[in-house]
């Protein structure tokens, strides 16, 4: 059985309604990596998924600082990203390519879920910042987008499904019960190029248990 937590960091909230939708499909916990919370707690877990703004710098300095008091133990665990933004989900998989570069995992997925901008919530320094950008462009920036909620509840469907495959259920198997095969260490990487989806193996997935693209499409190493 496969242990997962969902952990994320929040500004303006909207990653937290992102993360607690994930978790109550889960049935999980839901821990602000800004409380005291560090690679300990995570021992006992088999699945670490993050929720941020990666579009946010706070947002990303403080998810940079927990990632690498975690480091370590996120190299056994099956970790999956989940990113939202402002209509940026062609830079998102750079930046999971990025994280995931400097902090390896057993495996590793992604997600990306609309997010928005209520220029009224903004803190002075955001403020100010967008009026500057607004003086020099000519551009008024006004409120955008929604909060999507209802890809944040698709894709808690795919996580728990993802969950269920054979892959991160032999991840999630202690160390003398896991088969040789599932150590990523020793086997090759296959990336799914619609998506990004990664998995080791001495051959690809039949289908991308993310987006469903054909296993034989899949880009070695």
């Amino acid at each position: 059985m496969n242990r997962p937590i969902v952990t994320y960091e929040t500004f303006h909230g909207s990653a937290k309604k992102i993360a607690e939708i994930i978790a109550a499909k889960l049935n999980c916990k839901c821990i602000n990596i800004d409380t005291p919370f560090e690679a300990e707690d995570l021992k006992e877990l088999d699945t670490v998924i993050l929720v941020f703004n990666f579009r946010g710098p706070y947002t990303a300095q403080l998810t940079k600082l927990y990632l690498g008091r975690v480091k370590d133990q996120l190299k056994t665990k099956n970790v999956i990203l989940v990113g939202e933004g402002l209509f940026s989900e062609k830079e998102f998989p750079v930046v999971a390519g990025e994280i995931h570069e400097n902090h390896p995992s057993k495996t590793f997925s992604k997600f990306f879920v609309n997010g928005q901008l209520r220029v009224a919530t903004l803190f002075p320094e955001e403020k100010a910042l967008l009026a500057k950008f607004s003086e020099l462009t000519g551009m008024k920036i006004t409120d955008m987008g929604e909060l999507d909620l209802q890809r944040a509840a698709e894709v808690a469907e795919e996580i728990a499904a993802l969950l269920e495959t054979e892959e991160f259920n032999a991840a999630a198997l202690p160390a003398e019960e896991a088969p040789a095969a599932a150590s990523a260490e020793n086997k090759t990487k296959w990336t799914c190029p619609l998506c990004g989806y990664v998995h080791y193996g001495d051959a690809p997935p039949e289908k991308c248990p993310l987006c469903g693209l054909p296993g034989a499409q899949f880009v070695k190493g």
